[in-house]
């Protein structure tokens, strides 16, 4: 979190925009069934896909999100509230 606000203070007037996702668990080909218990103690109850995580991503770095700086997004089915 820090470096991402350092760099964002640090590449910001240059026009830079730094921004972060904290992801969490997700559901891969290689992460196997496992994975699935971690989903009870998520308030979403499910571990996220990864084109959820690519549609945060893809917000960042659109338009829309122009005047976001320094950012730590969590896309994490609410696993940083529980």
């Amino acid at each position: 979190m820090l470096l991402t606000k350092g760099w964002a203070a640090e590449f910001g007037p240059g026009g830079v925009r730094v921004n972060a996702i904290s992801p969490g668990p997700i559901h891969t080909p290689g992460t196997g069934n496992d994975i699935d218990d971690l989903a009870a103690s998520l308030p979403a109850r499910r571990i996220r896909e990864p084109h959820e995580v690519a549609s945060a991503v893809a917000f960042l770095t659109s338009d829309q999100a122009a005047y976001i700086h320094g950012a730590v997004l969590p896309v994490d089915g609410g696993a940083i509230a529980a």
